[in-house]
Order: C-alpha cells, then structure tokens, then sequence
C-alpha cells in the first residue's frame, strides 16, 4: 500500500512505488472528511463543495449494483460516472432518478431527439441560440411548436435510457456519488430506476445477439423451451434460497405491464416450477407474427428476454450477491447459445 502526506508546511511527500504510477496525472479532489482522501483523474470538476456518499471503481462495483443500492437507501444526490467515453451524471431524489446529464453531444437530448425523428437538425440547429442557463433546448422546442408535450416526454426518457446503456457499457472508470441537491437538474417526475436499467442492460442483452446472431435461431419451440429452462433455474434458486414467494409475487405483473408484448403473454402466468404454457404461448406468436409480417422466433425471443431480465432483477434484490451472480452467468449462458 503506498501513502501520501501532506506536511505542515504544504509539501506532498509520495512513496517512490505511488509517485511512480502516479506520475504525470491530474486529479480533482472530491470533499470528503479529513481520513479519507479521494480524487478522481482528469481535469473535471466532480463536485463543488459537497460530501461523498459514495466512491469507487467500476471493475470492481458494476453500474447495476450501484443503481439498485442507491434505489434501496432512497438516496437523494449525484451520481458522476467517469467512464473512458466521458463523464454521465444522474441525478436522484429519494432513490429515483429525475434526470441525466452526459458530455457526449450524441447522447444529448436535441440529438436523441432528431434520431427519433422527432425534430429535424434544422429546428435543433435553431434552438440551440435560444438556450440559456435557464432555458433548456426541449422545453424551448415546446414553446415553438417544434415538440408536442408528448413529443418531448417521449424524447426524455430515451435520452436517460440511452445515458444508462452507455454507461452500463463502461466497463472501466469511477463513479462518485455526493448530496447534491440540483433542482435545475430535475427534468423528469420521478423514474423508478430499475426498469431504466433493465431497458439499458435488454438493449444490449447478450442473449439476444446470441440467439439472433450468433448461434441462429432455431425453432420457436426451441426458443421457447431454451427460455424455459431458464425461468425454472431462476424460480429454484429463489426457492433454494428461501425467497420464491417474493419472486412469485413480482412474476404475476411481468407481463400484465409489458404492453409492447401484451398480445404474447397478457393473463398467462408462471406455473409452480417456472414454466410458462408453450401451447398457447406458440399459438399466439404464430398468429402475431403473421399479422406483423415478422420472425415468430425474433419476436418471442424479444418478449422472453424482457422477462429473464425482469426476473434476474427481482431475483438480484433477496439472493446473496454470490448466488445471484452465478444464477445469472448460468442463465446468460444458457440463453445465449441453444
């Protein structure tokens, strides 16, 4: 372990091992109390004057497992993430998240806007010499007539899904959380954090580049009996552990609020071990997938995985952090070659 002091006189004194791995990098010092100092690399300004909640390294403390911690303690503060594409910061009141900010231009929310076809570069373009400290660029589109209130609301929360998808892709940098109060970061009501996150994480989901790409699709009967397999894991490990009936519980609402696939799963239910009835389950894919003129296969595998997601959430919330780790590499696995 190296060390750092800081004599009477103002000097740094460093241990030649730190001095060397240190050598020739910047650091923003984070406030923190007298025993513990913190800075992060880079000449970024991390925070002004407010105290450190939370810090650490993303290698070892994943994205999620910070989210779902902060969703827990009901945490009001800033969440900085610098990650090697940039520094994201989410804002969070009482564990939700009410808004996001990022330095990548891409990820802004004029950008997501155009993407999704919503405003042309043209009216973005425009906007942007109207935008002050207190004007932002979507509510100022709104006052134009360039976005409708739905419009906007739309463009909001893809813009923080797409924050959270990028960072959940950060496999290496720091992450520091402080008490910040920034109301004029508050861009939304109040957005449950988990379903972001697994809309970030379902967006780059490795079973379904798996499934897709990677190993092809086979039958919709074997899509279907790959899938589960993988809930009756995810429902013993539950009941191994003492928690099935919490995750039951949660499992009655995993479809009945997923409008997107309603048609696939609305009123069916988990059976005891996990299983979901594929007879009738294969009959309405076939019969959507004919209406929409798409893949019975992709369309199922879609629908599934926004399940499997949902339930390894709910299952990460009561199992110990080890037994939800291996469920979950036991699951990737299985679902991401057949």
């Amino acid at each position: 372990m190296g060390w750092l002091k800081i004599t009477e006189d103002a000097r740094l004194e460093i241990d030649e091992a730190s001095r060397e791995r240190l050598l020739g990098r910047d650091y923003a010092l984070v406030p923190t109390s007298p025993e513990l100092l913190l800075g992060v690399s880079g000449l970024r300004d991390p925070a002004a004057a407010n105290a450190v909640i939370l810090a650490g390294d993303l290698e070892q403390i994943a994205f999620p497992e910070v989210v779902s911690l902060i969703a827990h303690a009901r945490t009001t503060g800033v969440l900085r993430v610098f990650g090697s594409s940039g520094m994201r910061t989410v804002v969070f009141v009482d564990g939700e998240v009410r808004g996001t900010a990022t330095e990548r231009i891409d990820e802004r929310l004029g950008e997501v806007a155009v993407r999704m076809d919503l405003l042309t570069q043209e009216d973005l373009d425009s906007l942007r010499d109207g935008v002050g400290v207190n004007r932002r660029t979507g509510r100022l589109a709104v006052e134009r007539g360039l976005l409708s209130e739905r419009d906007l609301w739309n463009a909001i929360q893809e813009h923080v899904i797409s924050v959270f998808q990028a960072i959940v892709l950060e496999a290496h940098g720091a992450f520091v959380l402080t008490d910040e109060a920034i109301r004029e970061a508050l861009t939304v009501p109040g957005l449950a954090a988990g379903p972001l996150l697994m809309e970030g994480v379902r967006r780059i989901d490795e079973s379904r580049a798996g499934l897709g790409r990677s190993c092809g699709l086979g039958a919709t009967e074997r899509v279907l009996h790959v899938y589960n397999g993988a809930f009756r894991d995810i429902f013993a490990t539950a009941d191994e552990a003492g928690v099935g009936a919490e995750l039951r519980r949660a499992s009655h609402s995993v479809f009945d609020e997923d409008p997107a696939h309603a048609p696939l799963f609305l009123g069916l239910r988990f059976s005891v071990h996990g299983d979901l009835p594929e007879e009738e389950i294969l009959k309405r894919v076939n019969e959507l997938a004919r209406r929409r003129d798409l893949s019975a296969q992709v369309l199922l595998a879609d629908g599934l995985s926004t399940a499997l997601l949902f339930l390894l959430f709910v299952a990460g919330e009561h199992l110990a952090p080890d037994a939800h780790q291996a469920l979950h590499a036991r699951v990737k696995a299985l679902v991401a070659c057949d």
